[in-house]
């Protein structure tokens, strides 16, 4: 890339990438905030009224509002996640700019053209909005229990140490579950001419081709381009939180 493009192609699709995962972070982590009450009183009424035993697990709830969160998330992500994608595959949309780039994917494919991947995006975001808000809400919980429980304070030091630590674990496990999704998504978008094609053609294209390991080929990168995004994420979302009178995530 750095010979082909220069030290600028490796920043190639940074304005879709930016304007869509701010509205993506912005929605998935409001939604999850907002959902998780509703969804956990729900639940309590669910269990009361057909004694449901695992209802009343919080997990559960946490995991229901992930999913809620993670789909209001593919669809507000899917244009910009399907312009950074041809950018980057294509020259043609390098070279016209993502705002000439996107003006044409409108022309050509209609507007619902922008949300032809949504299946495939859906496959990603679900799976690491799940895991990265629920790993993140239960590592924090079990840290400042443990540090509860052996009497230590839980000052301003250590709502620093255990959020960035939880978030660390949170990047690696999400990065793992939306893995084969990513995949199978940035294959659709570089190959948008294969219109007749859906999600299950390019899963299956991919699994007969390479097997299963075929869905995790460039994982190893996407460690550190999730990990310093997902981390960056949930120390926000955390201080955010903290900045606006909700208790810390895990408290």
């Amino acid at each position: 890339m750095k010979e082909d493009g220069g030290v600028g192609g490796l920043l190639a699709g940074l304005g879709p990438t930016t304007i869509g995962y701010l509205t993506e972070g912005a929605v998935k982590f409001g939604i999850y905030e907002v959902s998780k009450p509703l969804v956990r009183s729900t639940l309590l009424w669910l269990s009361s009224v057909w004694s449901i035993p695992f209802t009343k697990s919080k997990v559960v709830g946490f995991v229901i509002s992930g999913g809620i969160a993670g789909a209001a998330a593919s669809v507000m992500l899917c244009p910009m996640e399907a312009l950074r994608i041809r950018i980057v595959a294509e020259q043609e949309c390098k070279d016209s700019g993502w705002i000439g780039c996107f003006s044409d994917m409108i022309s050509n494919e209609g507007v619902k053209g922008l949300w032809k991947s949504l299946p495939a995006m859906l496959s990603k975001q679900v799976p690491y909005t799940i895991t990265k808000n629920v790993s993140f809400d239960m590592a924090t919980t079990f840290a400042y229990s443990t540090v509860a429980c052996y009497g230590a304070t839980i000052c301003g030091k250590t709502k620093i140490v255990i959020p960035l630590i939880s978030a660390m674990l949170a990047s690696i496990l999400s990065c793992i579950a939306s893995q084969p999704g990513d995949m199978i998504l940035s294959v659709m978008n570089a190959h948008a001419q294969k219109g007749e094609l859906k999600t299950r053609d390019f899963y299956n294209q991919i699994v007969e081709e390479n097997g299963i390991k075929g869905l995790f080929v460039g994982i190893r990168e996407r460690f550190i381009h999730v990990g310093l995004i997902v981390t960056t994420q949930l120390l926000i979302y955390d201080f955010v939180k903290r900045l606006v009178g909700i208790a810390a995530t895990g408290l």
